[in-house]
């Protein structure tokens, strides 16, 4: 069988996507470059510099030759239909600049999409000459969107969702500095990348760049465009250098909530300009909801992760997000507008699913946000090395913040105003443990096959949204990581050249099949996918017996619907103290718990949970007669 069509075989049945809510989803994040290389002729597009490919997909800061054919022919093959995920989350597909000479760690590519230069037109290097059944393609921008709208109709018929990835903060090194007043771009001169933050006025040597073997050129779209049989009426905005601030750039304003933080350029990614006294700011925002309105609507994209949140004045979400739901009108109703807070605040988090004018206008702005505050409190929990584990303490006290947590005025932190399709910023926030910024991949070096499963379990059971970040399916590992080092090292090719495995050979990986029973578990349990949470057990500083274990409920009012989830890290059975679990049951039922992760048989318990070594079970609700072993 070829390489490419390594992943061509049986898929598992799911539901169409229009039938479902946001809340039963599961999401896989995946990083197109680095998924598969479904076609290696676009790995140089025609004028592109051929040193920015690394055909043995080894140097992460090179092109490793992922693309939309990748991804197509995983959804053929029914691959993530068979792993059990329901929405593909993608990283930013346009256009982008090619290569920046000042970045985190010095110059790199921008194989992963987040260094916009045409916001309208997808990227050369993961597009094909010709679609999946062998019709060619336009040449040029209609062609390359055309078969990103090929890419997203086959996603809804295999009954996939499709999350694009997207970038307002910035666009990518789009102009220089002119630092010596030359007229030239002195690329190997890091002044004339990167200049040092102007917090009172802008650097007015901006100089709009001219190397196509990087395709570093002035932002487009630059004025009305025609694509899919449409003609976009568009101001060409995102072409004029007053739109962007100008201001060089801070190295610790990242971490910065003082306002600092959405007025600089990030490393040499130049920061548009949306301060809501700005002479732009209501173009910006227009061109923004006409260019994604065109995903959202014409492509037939179903959701936005926007990238940055914090970085750009919170009034332009107002807008934005008003905005461009008015345009889809009806539509809004089945589309997900969730950002990235990078921070571990729930008040932070909370505070961009809140509109600005609020309590005056409780409706929301974002409709959710990714949980950092659970991630960072479940890697602390379990990202330990060898047998070592922390303590589950800081997961309750996240889930306390999260649903409970209120600003001095009394507001909730997160919206409880539900959006068009009746959800909240609680139902729809986004549950993850790893992703390709700093917090890195779980599974580093001196973390086992199976501590990474249980970490996806525990994403998997808890409130929200679950996101499996790609790779996770096989527990990718990356030796070159280190726990609680912040890097990039994660960001490898899954399936290499030449090396993508059958489907039939990865139902037999272990990882791989516990994802599936879990994605199983939330299909067959309501609970698990819109259930409250309530905390039960956490391990007790004096009784070895229930060291590692966390035990929590999943609730329902529905009575016998409730689930209760134990997850144990310990090397040995682990066995919970009596638990208060009655206003969870129907009068005269017990429990029946099966391990989704690790090995043992079916067990009852009625106010003792217990779960074998480095294992997580999920307890449902039964008759008082307890089932036989083996049935369900």
């Amino acid at each position: 069988m070829p390489p490419v069509k390594a992943l061509l075989l049986l898929a598992l049945a799911i539901a169409p996507a229009a039938a479902r809510s946001w809340s039963d989803e599961v999401l896989y994040f995946a990083l197109t470059d680095r998924f598969h290389d479904g076609d290696p002729s676009n790995n140089t597009p025609p004028g592109c510099d051929p040193a920015l490919d690394d055909p043995a997909q080894e140097n992460i800061n090179l092109y490793h030759g992922g693309d939309l054919r990748g991804l197509e022919l995983a959804l053929q093959g029914g691959y993530f239909s068979e792993l059990g995920v329901t929405a593909l989350w993608i990283t930013p597909p346009v256009r982008n600049v090619w290569r920046s000479g000042y970045d985190a760690g010095g110059w790199k590519t921008g194989y992963h999409g987040y260094w916009a230069q045409d916001f309208l037109d997808i990227d050369p290097h993961l597009t094909s000459a010709t679609s999946l059944a062998g019709k060619p393609y336009p040449e040029g921008a209609e062609g390359r969107m055309e078969h990103y709208r090929d890419f997203v109709a086959l996603a809804h018929a295999k009954g996939i969702r499709v999350v694009q990835d997207v970038v307002l903060n910035h666009a990518g090194p789009v102009f220089y500095y002119d630092a010596d007043g030359d007229g030239v771009f002195d690329s190997g001169s890091k002044d004339e990348w990167v200049q040092p933050f102007e917090r009172r006025g802008f650097h007015d040597n901006a100089r709009w760049a001219g190397l196509p073997q990087w395709n570093m050129a002035r932002t487009e779209p630059t004025g009305p465009r025609e694509l899919l049989g449409r003609r976009l009426a568009l101001s060409g905005v995102l072409g004029r250098l007053d739109a962007y601030g100008r201001k060089g750039f801070s190295p610790d304003s990242l971490g910065k909530n003082d306002g600092e933080e959405v007025m600089c350029d990030f490393f040499s990614l130049r920061d548009l300009w949306t301060d809501p006294e700005g002479a732009n700011f209501d173009r910006l925002v227009d061109e923004f909801v006409s260019i994604y309105h065109f995903y959202l609507h014409d492509v037939g994209v179903d959701g936005l992760r926007i990238d940055t949140v914090k970085h750009v004045h919170h009034e332009f979400w107002d807008a934005f997000t008003r905005r461009l739901r008015q345009r889809l009108g009806s539509e809004a109703a089945d589309k997900i507008l969730f950002g990235e807070v990078f921070d571990g605040s729930p008040a932070k988090l909370g505070e961009y699913t809140w509109r600005t004018d609020a309590p005056a206008d409780p409706s929301p702005c974002l409709d959710s946000v990714l949980a950092f505050q659970l991630c960072f409190a479940l890697r602390d929990y379990l990202l330990r090395p060898g047998e070592a584990y922390g303590n589950a303490r800081p997961i309750e006290a996240a889930m306390s913040a999260f649903s409970d947590g209120r600003f001095p005025d009394g507001r909730f932190f997160y919206n409880r105003t539900p959006g068009a399709d009746g959800l909240n910023s609680l139902q729809k926030s986004v549950t993850f443990v790893e992703n390709h910024d700093s917090i890195n991949r779980f599974r580093v070096a001196g973390i086992t096959e199976r501590r990474n499963q249980l970490a996806q379990g525990l994403v998997m059971t808890l409130p929200g949204i679950p996101c499996l970040y790609y790779g996770a399916e096989v527990s990718l590992q990356d030796g070159r990581g280190n726990i609680g080092q912040d890097s990039e090292t994660g960001r490898m090719t899954l399936w290499r050249h030449g090396a993508a495995p059958t489907l039939e050979k990865l139902r037999q990986d272990e990882s791989f099949r516990a994802i599936q029973r879990l994605a199983r578990a939330r299909r067959e349990f309501p609970a698990l996918r819109e259930g409250g949470f309530r905390p039960l057990w956490c391990d007790s500083d004096g009784t070895a017996e229930d060291d590692g274990l966390f035990a929590f409920a999943r609730t329902l009012d529905e009575p016998g619907a409730s689930v209760i989830v134990v997850c144990n890290l310990s090397p040995k059975e682990g066995l919970t103290g009596p638990l208060e679990v009655s206003p969870l049951l129907p009068r005269g039922a017990n429990w029946r718990g099966d391990p989704v992760i690790g090995r043992g048989g079916p067990r009852t318990a009625t106010d003792r949970f217990s779960a074998p070594p480095r294992s997580l079970v999920i307890y449902r609700a039964q008759a008082s007669e307890p089932a036989r072993p083996g049935t369900r």
